[in-house]
């Protein structure tokens, strides 16, 4: 199974040709050159104060100091294997836009460590239609309280957990590029988060644009969610504002029902800069991280 991958070409960028499992071909971050720069900055500096990145990725406050030249990527959290993972696979081929799929490793497998039904066969037509897998951790527990938050062997053990979980479902080693902390809860009081991810050369992609999916209602009723209307013109009128950046999208029965209709709508939505294109994960980080962005630790 060949996995291509249309990146930008710059210093930031290596390529890496995968020798396990299938023959995979795949564009990552360099994640040596940017991180120790950071660090070593941060080491000069008053080491009292946190460093503004630590490790790459791309952070909730990046719309704040970023243009993402009007570029959209796609990312979803906390699909499991059913009908509605489904009906977003099918939604995103008929649009011919690439997703990365944040996957919760408990998720897929069942209490004795085997693939739950339909686990392999969805989790291998991710991979296969040109979607990323990315991780979300195995139990989807926030890594800033306990037993996470003063515990770098836990943190470390939670991610290699849900590596192992992954790569049992595939049946290959799959390389882990990003990973997304659930409810994007990352600090750590000595960045313990952050040194695993360098340690695993993994990199943090929590979101700049969030849908509020999982506050839809489809029927009247509870008053204190929202509208699929209003959910399609919030993420709308943050990403023409905000000129693109990465899109937090769940796989929850209500974003299967109203995702067609959201990529319709940003496909033909602009603003001053031109149209919104839809690009991908990799694509952002490249932007920012090849010199294309203002970045914050420079």
């Amino acid at each position: 199974m060949e996995r291509p991958r249309d990146c930008l070409v710059a210093a930031a960028l290596f390529l890496l040709i995968g020798a396990n499992g299938p023959a995979a071909q795949q564009a990552i971050y360099d994640p040596i050159a940017p991180r120790l720069e950071i660090l070593q900055g941060w080491e000069k500096a008053d080491r009292s104060k946190p460093p503004a990145e630590i490790v790459a990725g791309i952070y909730e406050l990046d719309y704040r100091r970023s243009d993402f030249r009007n570029e959209i990527a796609i990312t979803i959290d906390d699909a499991g294997p059913n009908k509605y993972l489904v009906s977003i696979l099918d939604t995103l081929k008929r649009h011919g836009v690439k997703a990365v799929f944040f996957i919760i490793g408990s998720y897929f497998l069942d209490s004795s460590g085997r693939p739950t039904p339909r686990a392999r066969e969805l989790l291998r037509r991710i991979v296969a239609e040109g979607h990323e897998i990315g991780s979300h951790s195995f139990w989807h527990r926030r890594m800033d309280e306990p037993p996470y938050r003063d515990d770098p062997a836990a943190i470390g053990a939670e991610l290699d957990r849900n590596q192992a979980a992954i790569d049992e479902v595939l049946g290959y080693h799959y390389p882990i590029k990003y990973f997304r902390p659930p409810n994007g809860a990352h600090s750590t009081p000595r960045y313990e988060l952050d040194k695993a991810l360098i340690a695993r050369g993994q990199y943090l992609a929590n979101w700049t644009i969030t849908a509020f999916d999982w506050n839809i209602r489809l029927k009247n009723g509870n008053p204190d969610h929202l509208s699929p209307d209003q959910v399609l013109a919030r993420t709308l009128k943050q990403a023409r504002e905000e000129s693109g950046g990465v899109i937090l999208l769940h796989g929850f029965p209500t974003t299967a029902a109203i995702l067609d209709r959201l990529l319709d709508e940003l496909a033909s939505a602009s603003n001053a800069k031109g149209d919104l294109v839809f690009s991908t994960l990799d694509d952002i980080m490249a932007l920012k991280y090849a010199g294309r962005l203002e970045t914050s630790y420079r």
